[in-house]
């Protein structure tokens, strides 16, 4: 165990810093610790608020435990360990081949050097409304492997975010991997951001959007939307995924679709934006989604 010194005065209790080698050892301190311990992986959102917030009374640094980072296909499936950066998504082939949803995501994400520190399971469990990975994630039907002190288990995401801050893990519980499907062959994704600095600040507004056709091209079998940054948590809009899924996609059902996906999110007014602009984001982001991705998949414009 370390203390750090946080220049404290008489009285004043200093943060404890820890370095667990096992998923166990960290296990057994949050268990002790509880909400009073906060996990650093890459520490671009803790350290900051550490700075600026709050100081937990202990730091659980993970980064040093063997087996969680690394990105290896797994039959239909891809498995990222939680302590993979985010530019190892990046510029991972597979991630980009196989899940270019999940590689612009990750693309888009902060700056180059944030990319190269910040941790996939950290921006997961960071649970923010707007994270960028996380409505990727819902559309690709991930889940997420969770360990805890009385055993693991193994959850998907659309039930994993409880609301701003707050995800499944808790405060006992560790993500130790990630387990993204395959979509089904011809099928294409995309995401799009609105944001008031481009891919440098963090989404006003993203949207996730997955599309697979039928055999002949004409209709859509299925299709995923993923709403950021409008609802306490991230979502999906199965509303509107209902009213595309086995239509051909018209113009005049491309309008519905968008309006009504902007429907299904409830965005707040804040500094940086009113909630009506920010419903007015998800419609242009949802019809250019749903274009893209119907082009792509059929060659055929939208009319």
């Amino acid at each position: 165990m370390t203390v750090l010194d946080k220049n404290t005065s008489a009285g004043e209790k200093s943060m404890e810093y820890f370095e667990p080698k096992t998923i166990s050892d960290a296990l057994s301190l949050l268990a002790k610790h509880g909400a009073e311990a906060k996990i650093i992986a890459g520490g671009t959102d803790v350290m900051v608020d550490i700075k600026y917030k709050e100081e937990p009374g202990f730091l659980v640094n993970i980064k040093k435990i063997p087996g969680l980072d690394g990105i290896r296909e797994n039959g239909g499936s891809l498995r990222i360990g939680a302590l993979a950066t985010i530019r190892d998504v990046e510029t991972s082939a597979v991630v980009r081949d196989k899940l270019p949803v999940l590689w612009e995501s990750s693309h888009q994400f902060a700056s180059l050097q944030i990319r190269n520190t910040a941790t996939i399971g950290g921006n997961i469990c960071r649970a923010s409304p707007s994270g960028e990975t996380l409505t990727p994630l819902l559309v690709l039907e991930a889940k997420g492997k969770l360990a805890f002190a009385d055993g693991e288990r193994t959850e998907p995401f659309t039930a994993f975010f409880q609301g701003p801050g707050k995800c499944s893990v808790g405060s006992k519980g560790l993500l130790t991997e990630i387990e993204v499907p395959y979509p089904a062959a011809g099928s294409r994704g995309v995401y799009l951001k609105h944001a008031v600095r481009g891919a440098m600040d963090i989404a006003m507004v993203g949207v996730a959007v997955l599309i697979t056709p039928d055999a002949s091209k004409n209709s859509l079998q299925d299709v995923r939307i993923g709403l950021g940054a409008v609802a306490p948590t991230p979502l999906r809009a199965t509303k509107t995924e209902a009213l595309l899924r086995g239509k051909s996609l018209s113009g005049a059902l491309l309008k519905e679709a968008a309006a009504m996906a902007a429907s299904e999110s409830s965005p707040i007014s804040d500094q940086r934006s009113s909630a009506e602009y920010r419903r007015w984001i998800v419609e242009a982001l949802t019809r250019r989604g749903l274009e893209q991705t119907w082009k792509a998949a059929t060659g055929k414009e939208v009319v």
